[in-house]
């Protein structure tokens, strides 16, 4: 998605699971169109080694990222079934503005 502004950058997770070490970054990123008064935003997450993508851009720049969803179905501990969808990030660049 083309045209999105760096809202915030998240710090760097990190931690060690069954599967070895791993690390994750997140972005908010917004649509930047000054004609809509409620841009939407999406939050993308950056795993492994493309978190040190992230290091070329800052909160403020606009930027094209690409991303894959994912939903993943659940149930709550009470029996409720849920749904939550995942952006996974596996490309940012800062656009020549």
């Amino acid at each position: 998605m083309e045209n999105l502004k760096v809202k915030k950058i998240l710090p760097l997770q990190t931690g060690v699971s069954e599967r070895g070490e791993w690390k994750s970054r997140e972005v908010i990123l917004e649509e930047n169109d000054e004609r809509i008064q409620y841009p939407n935003q999406y939050l993308v997450r950056f795993t492994a080694d493309r978190v040190n993508q992230v290091d070329c851009i800052k909160e403020g720049d606009i930027v094209t990222c690409h991303w894959s969803s994912r939903v993943r179905e659940y149930k709550t501990r009470d029996g409720r079934e849920m749904a939550a969808q995942e952006l996974n990030g596996w490309g940012v660049k800062k656009e020549n503005v």
